[in-house]
């Protein structure tokens, strides 16, 4: 076979298996705002959450409106419409029970003086946001550790906030349609706090890890 003919054959086959895969997945391609909730809701990572007495549902808006300023990009979330569904936590202790322990060195555990020491964000991932269903890119891997870890600082504190984001170049993770993402304080001295962000997939495997120095003025 002709070396154009093959190239041919395989842009075909590679096309055929893409409208392939697009029928079989497209209510989740299509997915309204109802749909993701809908979804989002039987999540057993969710059940667990909501039944949790130690964590409690944050409104995204009114927390970041507690600071006079805040580099956040939860805009990205306009193109679902739906915004990441968070929780709270008040118990250091508690926090840690939820952590992949064994990850997490002692000089890094939870705050315990913290108002709010961690949060808990789940959240849909589709192709609009980054090209490929449940695949996410560094580039946003980086824009979610941003945003959650934004709105870690901003339900402990009161002013302008600005941090640095420390993270290694990972390669795109795989999270299926939600990713779970657990943000905590680990240090604070006077206005200078330190945090770190783990994500996770719903079948609690960790996929990456960031740390963040953050100011408050």
């Amino acid at each position: 076979m002709a070396l154009g003919s093959l190239n041919t054959l395989v842009q075909s086959t590679a096309m055929n298996a893409m409208i392939v895969a697009r029928r079989l997945f497209a209510p989740l391609y299509t997915s309204t705002a109802a749909d993701i909730l809908r979804m989002r809701s039987a999540l057993p990572a969710v059940k667990t959450l909501e039944a949790n007495k130690s964590c409690t549902p944050i409104d995204i808006r009114s927390t970041l409106n507690r600071v006079q300023t805040c580099d956040n990009h939860f805009g990205y979330q306009a193109i679902s419409k739906v915004p990441p569904l968070v929780f709270a936590w008040s118990q250091s202790s508690d926090c840690v029970r939820q952590l992949n322990r064994d990850k997490v060195p002692d000089e890094r555990l939870p705050l315990a003086s913290a108002e709010t020491p961690m949060i808990t964000a789940i959240d849909f991932i589709n192709e609009n946001v980054n090209g490929h269903m449940g695949l996410i890119h560094g580039g946003m891997t980086t824009i979610i550790a941003h945003s959650t870890m934004s709105l870690l600082a901003a339900a402990n504190a009161h002013g302008s906030v600005a941090r640095s984001l420390n993270m290694d170049y990972r390669k795109p993770i795989r999270t299926g349609h939600f990713v779970k993402i657990h943000a905590w304080l680990y240090h604070q001295q006077d206005n200078e706090l330190k945090a770190a962000v783990h994500f996770y997939d719903l079948d609690n495997t960790m996929l990456v890890e960031a740390t963040s120095n953050i100011s408050i003025s």
